[in-house]
C-alpha cells in the first residue's frame, strides 16, 4: 500500500500536469543551489516554472492521465519545465546550459508526443510561435503587395500611353 505522502504527490502531479501541452524534462545532477536558483529566476522572468519531480510518481501520474509514456526520458534527478512555447523554453535551457554544464536535456513532451534528448535540443534552433506568426503575416502582406503591384503596373502603363496620346493630339491640333 502506498504511503500517504506519495499518494498526495501523485494527486498533485496529476492535477499540475493534466493540461500541460508543453513540458521539457531536464537533468540537474551536479548543479549547485546558486545555479538552480539562477535558472529558476531566468525561467520566472519568462513566465515559466521549473518543478523537481520524483520519477516514479511522475510516471504514475502520466499513466493516470492517459498521456504518453515518458519513462524513457525520466532518468536520474529530473525537473519539469512547463510553459506555452516549447521553443523559448528550450532556448532558455540551452543558453543556461552553456554556462552550467550540469544542466542537460532529458527530453520533452510536446502535445502528448515524447521527444528524446536530441529532438528536444533541436527545438531550441527552431522558429518560435511568434517568429512563425511574423513570417506568415509577412508572407501574406508581401503577396498582397505583389498582387497590387502587378495590377497597378499595367494600369499605370496604359495611363502613360493615354497621356502621351492626349499630348500628341493636343500638339497636332495646336499645329
Amino acid at each position: 500500500m502506498p504511503n500517504r505522502i506519495n499518494t498526495l504527490m501523485l494527486q498533485e502531479y496529476t492535477e499540475r500536469y493534466r493540461d500541460a501541452a508543453y513540458l521539457v524534462v531536464v537533468g540537474y545532477e551536479g548543479m549547485d543551489t546558486h545555479a538552480t536558483h539562477a535558472l529558476r529566476n531566468k525561467l520566472a522572468e519568462n513566465k515559466l516554472q521549473m518543478k523537481f519531480v520524483k520519477n516514479h510518481i511522475a510516471k504514475l501520474a502520466f499513466e493516470a492521465l492517459g498521456m504518453a509514456d515518458i519513462s524513457n526520458i525520466l532518468e536520474g534527478q529530473c525537473a519539469f519545465i512547463v510553459g506555452t512555447d516549447p521553443v523559448s523554453m528550450t532556448r532558455i535551457v540551452r543558453d543556461f546550459a552553456k554556462e552550467h554544464k550540469a544542466l542537460q536535456f532529458r527530453g520533452s513532451l510536446i502535445e502528448n508526443t515524447v521527444l528524446d534528448q536530441k529532438a528536444t535540443a533541436a527545438l531550441a534552433d527552431a522558429a518560435s510561435k511568434e517568429e512563425l506568426k511574423g513570417q506568415v503575416v509577412g508572407a501574406a502582406l508581401s503577396g498582397g503587395a505583389n498582387l497590387a503591384g502587378a495590377l497597378l503596373g499595367p494600369a499605370s502603363q496604359i495611363a502613360g500611353c493615354v497621356k502621351s496620346l492626349v499630348a500628341k493630339l493636343e500638339e497636332s491640333e495646336a499645329a
